[in-house]
């Protein structure tokens, strides 16, 4: 597993974030389709706490038993809610977007705030 801690609740947050990430599973030799969609959905994460979450901000990153776990936890409680926003929506698509392209997402309270996650099968 991989960490990083106090990640900055900035614009810069979501391209470090995409960067420790990458880097961490080109080093576990993950398939390069496989990373590109984690590095996305990981940046979706990351966007979404930075919006809506208070810092501090934590990333995790992790393989094992066939998939990549990615979290990204934040101290606001309040849980988020998925939609599907409309054709004309100029926000919301986050959570949808990993809805439709991770195998499994979730999330959890973790004072002071929440954890949400997802997870992408290695195959």
């Amino acid at each position: 597993m991989a960490v990083l801690p106090d990640l900055p609740a900035a614009a810069m947050a979501c391209a470090e974030g995409r960067r420790f990430v990458a880097e961490h599973l080109r080093r576990w030799e993950v398939p390069f389709q496989v990373c590109d969609t984690v590095v996305l959905l990981t940046s979706e994460l990351i966007a979404n706490a930075v919006r809506h979450g208070p810092p501090p901000l934590c990333l995790q990153v992790d393989v094992d038993q066939g998939r990549v776990r990615v979290a990204v936890s934040d101290s606001n409680p309040v849980l988020p809610v998925l939609t599907r926003p409309d054709y004309e929506a100029v926000g919301g698509r986050g959570l949808w977007l990993i809805d439709t392209m991770a195998e499994a997402w979730g999330c959890a309270p973790q004072p002071p705030g929440k954890v949400v996650w997802c997870e992408v099968l290695l195959t």
